[in-house]
């Protein structure tokens, strides 16, 4: 694996309002993704931060802990967004919560539409040569960034070819495009080599022909090519103020070089919130919201209460606030819930003992009771996971049930590795209710393979961090992925390839890494999805992760809040119905 390039998604951010975020973090509880790892869990804070930019009126509570509709502030969304963005860097971010803020800032050449099918965004079209080893985008013209400055194809040019620059340090996604030509090779070549990163920036196969057209060239077929065009990787970050900015370009308070194309302009930036403006000259109209206000509430029940008392607009719900919200009418009112597109998993470190032995890892995967985690710690919200992909996507395998609880074999498994364990050790992001949690994992050890496990609390963003960096990555960990795209090159190669810079396990099956890129490239769907089936059924087998649950994404929204519930999708990004941003409206 490479250090300097591993890289965590889609999943998810698990925000206490998207518990499930792809790309991740906050806490397991509730909502969304698009790809990327969500960390499992998120941080306490003792209090309701005010938004940056602004304070919040008086919220009026209504009877049964609901709250009236006198807390709106019109045309101004206000927002929980879990915990502080670790990396707002373009090419290093993988978070939920790091890519709904720079979509609400920036926008691809493509884009996913409700039914997530790769469509046309800041491109008017995107298609593929007879032979599919071509892709000409012609970008729309007359585009301009936030701060009227031109937008062409040289700015996306310069974007896509920094993915793969060596002297860009901890980028996290770089893998997910390696089949653009040359990318893998100026990736890899050692940052001192200046003379052959240049060679190779100037031949890879990514080309901006003039300034309405950029052509990608790749080496072989990749049937799911159109999805990464979606991608966050290939935003058009401005190289002017990039280099500016310097290392603070992503967190200058007051948002100056954090320019882009996108529906909101950054205008306050802090460790306890931030504040966002509708951009005037995004491509798809003025957004009708005027104001932005984000909080970081990284304990979900204190957002909850937060959104009880009017200070937020909308939030995600956890399992242990589903019984209130249904029991109270004008919180079942407001309530929604639709599905998910996260898997969250405990994953182990297979590059030291005791999870480099087999057994450890599957004696392990058959010690958890993962319906009584579905049952009682996320009350019903989540379905049980014995394999990696979800039920209704590509690739999912109904079939797929080699570890279903049965302590007895797990004693019986552990007792066949025949080692010794050292201390167990289950590092999360720490908050009063993800302790609870990870009690569970923790009793479950105990009662079913009478193994004591320590727990590790750790503060969120720090725990981000650890996670990222193979050089730290935790004995036991607790983390959620969540989907960027509908493929199953998005779940099994991104994910668990040895060599993706997504990976957090150290994992290495030869026959695993050859199905997937085999399948990668095979342009016959039917045989694609034959071995994909494959490789992750030895994925399952193998055990580098106890996989738990599928979630299910719930959330609280004000009725003064017009074009949000109608438009929540499974891939949103920590503000539901954010496809349709430009048209939602918070009224009086």
């Amino acid at each position: 694996m490479k250090s300097s390039k591993y890289r965590l998604s889609v999943l998810a951010l698990l925000t206490s309002f998207s518990m499930v975020l792809a790309s991740c973090g906050g806490e397991t509880a509730t909502v969304n993704p698009t790809a990327t790892t969500a960390p499992g869990g998120t941080t306490d804070a003792t209090a309701t931060t005010a938004p940056a930019g602004g304070t919040d009126a008086t919220a009026t509570t209504a009877p049964g802990g609901g709250t009236g509709t006198s807390s709106a502030i019109p045309g101004v969304l206000r927002v929980n967004w879990g915990s502080q963005p670790e990396n707002l860097d373009l090419q290093q971010f993988s978070f939920v919560g790091e890519i709904g803020f720079a979509e609400l800032i920036f926008e691809g050449l493509m884009t996913l539409d409700k039914d997530l099918n790769p469509v046309p965004a800041a491109a008017e079209s995107c298609t593929a040569s007879a032979d599919g080893l071509t892709y000409t985008c012609k970008v729309r013209t007359g585009l301009k960034y936030s701060d009227g400055q031109p937008l062409t194809a040289k700015n996306f040019e310069y974007s896509w070819k920094r993915l793969f620059d060596p002297r860009v340090p901890n980028k996290q996604y770089s893998f997910v495009a390696y089949d653009i030509a040359g990318a893998e090779e100026l990736d890899s070549t050692p940052v001192t080599d200046t003379a052959k990163i240049e060679e190779l920036m100037g031949s890879i196969g990514i080309k901006a022909t003039s300034d309405t057209e950029i052509v990608f060239t790749l080496k072989q077929k990749a049937a799911y090519f159109p999805y990464i065009l979606t991608l966050w990787t290939g935003w058009p970050g401005r190289q002017d103020l990039i280099e500016a900015g310097g290392e603070d370009w992503t967190t200058d308070a007051t948002g100056k070089y954090y320019i882009g194309n996108g529906p909101f302009v950054l205008k306050e930036y802090s460790e306890t919130g931030f504040r966002m403006e509708a951009n005037p000259n995004y491509r798809g109209g003025q957004p009708k919201i005027k104001e932005i206000r984000g909080v970081y509430i990284n304990d979900s029940a204190v957002s909850f209460q937060a959104y009880k008392k009017g200070e937020l607009d909308v939030v995600g719900v956890a399992p242990e606030d589903l019984a209130t919200v249904k029991a109270d009418p004008e919180l079942q009112a407001d309530y929604i819930e639709v599905a998910g597109s996260c898997n969250f998993y405990i994953g182990f470190n297979t590059q030291k003992p005791p999870f480099d032995n087999v057994k450890v890892r599957q004696a392990f995967a058959q010690a958890f009771d993962r319906a009584d985690y579905v049952n009682n710690v996320q009350q019903g919200l989540g379905d049980v996971a014995l394999s990696f992909i979800p039920p209704d996507r590509p690739g999912h395998d109904a079939d797929l049930k080699l570890y279903e609880f049965n302590a007895e074999a797990a004693k019986s498994t552990l007792a066949e590795a025949g080692v010794t364990l050292p201390e167990i050790k289950l590092t999360y992001s720490s908050s009063p209710r993800n302790k609870t949690r990870m009690e569970w994992v923790q009793n479950q050890v105990k009662k079913n393979l009478g193994i004591d496990m320590v727990l590790d609390p750790v503060e969120s963003k720090a725990y981000t961090g650890l996670v990222k960096d193979p050089a730290t990555t935790p004995q036991v960990f607790f983390l959620g992925w969540c989907q960027d795209y509908p493929d199953p090159q998005n779940w099994l190669t991104l994910v668990f390839h040895s060599e993706s810079t997504v990976t957090h396990v150290g994992w290495k099956n030869e026959e695993y890494d050859t199905l997937t890129r085999q399948a990668d490239a095979e342009p016959d769907q039917a045989k694609r999805l034959e071995m994909y089936s494959k490789a992750q059924e030895i994925l399952v087998r193998e055990a580098p992760a106890v996989f738990l649950f599928w979630d299910k994404n719930p959330y609280l929204v004000k009725p003064y809040i017009k074009g949000m519930k109608e438009n929540i999708i499974p891939q949103d990004k920590v503000i539901p119905g954010i496809a349709n941003i430009v048209n939602i409206e918070v009224g009086p």
